[in-house]
């Protein structure tokens, strides 16, 4: 208890109307922005669906762990690393083993991080502007971590993509107010 109760005064509570100033004045979006990338990344999506096609010779429910377990390790004969109770895993780091092994690899991971990026962010964060205030608002979690740290929910606005082209563009879409700027 040493030294706790000087960390909850000097540290935990002056950090209080800090965030419920973040939370209440939220973050402005480019919807214009998360338009475009939507559309350019539904066309790299269907782009990356053909090249899995051609590479393995037919249509399959590449969202299906099943049906892309079958194609992997039964029609390809690529080695399979782990097994699950629906069959071979096709995790990212399974994946990620695989790499160089056959193209289609490389195809899929693309096609996945895509298709998170898109579904998660893109498509998501501009149906959660608020309509009054015409910003996404965020909850931070002062107590939830074991460390200590703030974390952020419904949405996280702090695990934004920053990794690859497309990330750093999502990234461009938080914008700040006329006369303004953001810092991080």
């Amino acid at each position: 208890q040493q030294g706790l109760w000087q960390l909850f005064s000097e540290v935990e509570m002056p950090l209080v109307p800090v965030l419920v100033t973040m939370e209440r004045n939220g973050v402005a979006l480019d919807t214009e922005l998360m338009r475009q990338m939507s559309h350019r990344l539904g066309e790299q999506l269907l782009q990356l669906e053909t090249e899995i096609y051609d590479s393995v010779g037919h249509r399959f429910n590449i969202n299906s762990p099943q049906q892309l377990s079958s194609v992997l390790f039964e029609e390809l004969k690529l080695p399979p690393a782990r097994k699950t109770k629906g069959g071979y895993s096709t995790g990212a780091s399974v994946l990620e083993e695989l790499r160089g092994v056959h193209p289609v690899i490389e195809f899929i991971l693309n096609y996945r991080q895509l298709a998170k990026l898109k579904s998660t962010y893109i498509d998501t964060l501009p149906n959660l502007i608020n309509p009054k205030t015409g910003r996404v608002h965020t909850s931070f979690n002062q107590t939830k971590t074991a460390t200590g740290r703030l974390s952020s929910s419904e949405p996280n606005l702090q695990n934004i993509p920053i990794r690859g082209k497309e990330g750093r563009e999502m990234r461009q879409a938080f914008i700040a107010p006329p006369g303004s700027c953001l810092l991080a």
